[in-house]
């Protein structure tokens, strides 16, 4: 696809401490279902120590607890880490919060429809640009399933190659199949697969190849911010195609912060990571906004510019680009 127009010129900038800390937002999104915590149940049974009787170490030897150390935290030192409980109050606005992100289209673990219509500017070196506009429909079933096609037009010019001059036509057509396999107002996590298959309609527009690989969105409420932290993984390889064209072996990891502003605005700022496995894992990252409003009933649209932050000749990286959609979302069948 973009990658055709990008040279090999290595990345000089290391990506190891953006890995960790994309890493840490990703699973700091995740429903954290393996920490232990306090149950209002286990409070009201009596079976912690009164205030009055010493705390026993347990037959494994723990630690000695640090003087001035609150009891909750000494019963539970990764409390912090795992789900805070929401007051009803929280667990309202919460859920009010679920419908309004599904309503615009920015939950990505929402099971909803949608069509949108979606258009971008990539200045990808200083001789090459592409112009990308993607086909979305989103079809929701069974209140958990979603199945997604994306049908993407792609024109290319390469200032480099006079020869070549400018490319346009279809691109690879990726289909997204996705099951919600939690969903509570404060977390949800949608896993799922992806494919794409090689309908370009010139060699330089796609892959050649098809793919198919993991996906996985994830959704956490942030109660003192009113917006909700996102995360989105995926991994693509080819399995068959061309065998004259280069195997594909991507990972892409989107960490995002997804706020509502009055009655119709929200905004997303998020960091994109890409990982090409067949380049001997070189990396990119971008950084982007949206802001996004609800024009009248179910359409909404938006804008997203986004600036390159380093590694801008790997696959799904760019100098900078700006977005424009427009979407209409409806309810699930």
């Amino acid at each position: 696809m973009i990658r055709l127009l990008m040279s090999d010129k290595p990345c000089g900038s290391s990506a190891k401490p953006l890995v960790v800390l994309l890493l840490s937002c990703v699973l700091a999104a995740m429903p954290h279902v393996g920490m232990a915590q306090d149950t209002p149940e286990e409070s009201a049974s009596g079976v912690e120590p009164a205030a009055d009787e010493p705390v026993t170490e347990e037959a494994g030897g723990a630690e000695p607890e640090t003087p001035g150390t609150p009891p909750d935290r000494r019963r539970n030192p990764f409390k912090r880490l795992g789900p805070q409980p929401l007051t009803p109050e929280q667990r309202e606005e919460a859920e009010r919060l679920r419908k309004t992100a599904a309503k615009y289209g920015t939950d990505p673990t929402a099971i909803v429809g949608r069509m949108q219509l979606t258009s971008q500017y990539l200045d990808l070196t200083p001789h090459a640009n592409a112009t990308l506009t993607t086909a979305r429909v989103d079809l929701p079933f069974r209140g958990d399933y979603l199945l997604r096609m994306d049908m993407p037009f792609l024109r290319t010019t390469d200032g480099q190659s006079p020869g070549m001059g400018s490319q346009r036509g279809l691109s690879d057509l990726a289909v997204t199949a996705g099951w919600r396999a939690y969903n509570t107002p404060e977390y949800a996590l949608l896993v799922g697969a992806v494919s794409s298959f090689p309908t370009a309609t010139e060699p330089v527009l796609g892959f050649g190849k098809y793919t198919v690989g993991p996906a996985v969105a994830t959704a956490r409420f942030l109660p003192r911010l009113d917006s909700f932290l996102i995360g989105l993984l995926s991994y693509q390889t080819s399995v068959g195609g061309d065998p004259s064209r280069k195997d594909v072996s991507l990972f892409n990891i989107t960490a995002q912060v997804n706020s509502f502003w009055g009655q119709r605005w929200w905004t997303i700022v998020q960091s994109v990571w890409n990982v090409d496995f067949e380049r001997s894992g070189k990396s990119s990252m971008v950084m982007e906004f949206e802001g996004g409003r609800n024009l009248i009933g179910r359409f909404g649209a938006y804008i997203r510019p986004g600036v390159g932050i380093y590694g801008r000749d790997v696959i799904g990286a760019y100098v900078w680009n700006i977005e424009v959609g427009v979407r209409y979302m409806f309810a699930s069948f």
